[in-house]
């Protein structure tokens, strides 16, 4: 397995993606420990996980929150002893990030809210686990989450195609900070998932927005991606199979992006 006992951290752990990458991460031996707002739907997924064999710990957190971020972190190392690999799932629905969106018409402090959100809890997300991780001989791994919005023309996509490139940004910066502390800083930058309902909003959002859906042709493999497979790439970054690798952008798109 590619995780074996090794402890996980994921924030916003009951989206599409981040749920699914906690199944992975439990599925390949690691202890997951996860958090989000709601306690029920945390509840549910770690008794999905239990169910299944996993090993899965929860706490509701907001992950937009520095100091608890930082506590919530400092707690779980205290009791595992360790983290090795933290991911942050934090996204939202399309109409509380202010997309899609004409740029004429939308408002600065609209269009800023996915880089406050998205990049912001990133940040902080990556930074206090870091701070622990700097502290054990093993290092760490910090995964990261994108999308292909930061390399297309995407029209109305203004504020979070502008979040999706600057944490690719951040990946890399802290990738050369932290490096020298051990610490693999890498992200995964998935193309669109139709069984989302993240990807479902935004269609029906551009077909309100501009009178028709956004362009889409098939990829060279000629399905788009599934979240399992976003999930197992966020696995392989997280694992020792991937000690060589820091500061990557990994794009998983069935070739739609080379």
């Amino acid at each position: 397995m590619l995780l074996t006992d090794k402890h996980a951290l994921i924030f916003a752990a009951t989206g599409a993606i981040a749920s699914q990458v906690a199944r992975t991460y439990a599925r390949e031996g690691a202890t997951v420990w996860l958090s989000g707002r709601r306690a029920d739907t945390l509840s549910a997924l770690a008794e999905e996980i239990r169910a299944a064999g996993g090993h899965a710990e929860t706490q509701v957190v907001d992950a937009t929150d520095s100091q608890a971020v930082r506590e919530y972190v400092a707690a779980v190392h205290q009791h595992a002893g360790r983290i090795d690999t933290v991911f942050n799932g934090i996204g939202g629905r399309p109409r509380d990030l202010g997309y899609p969106a004409s740029s004429n018409l939308q408002e600065l402090e609209d269009f800023l809210i996915p880089l406050r959100t998205l990049v912001g809890s990133t940040f902080l997300t990556s930074r206090a686990a870091a701070h622990h991780m700097a502290r054990q001989p093993e290092g760490g791994s910090i995964v990261t989450l994108t999308a292909t919005l930061s390399r297309m023309t995407a029209p109305g996509m203004a504020g979070i195609s502008a979040a999706c490139a600057a944490i690719e940004g951040l990946t890399r910066a802290l990738a050369g900070e932290y490096g020298p502390q051990g610490i693999r800083v890498n992200c995964v930058r998935g193309s669109g998932m139709p069984e989302t309902r993240t990807i479902q909003e935004t269609v029906a959002g551009t077909i309100a927005t501009f009178g028709t859906p956004p362009a889409m042709t098939l990829p060279p493999l000629g399905r788009p991606i599934t979240v399992a497979e976003t999930a197992g790439t966020a696995a392989f970054l997280a694992s020792d199979l991937a000690s060589g690798m820091t500061g990557q952008v990994v794009t998983v798109c069935a070739g739609a992006f080379v």
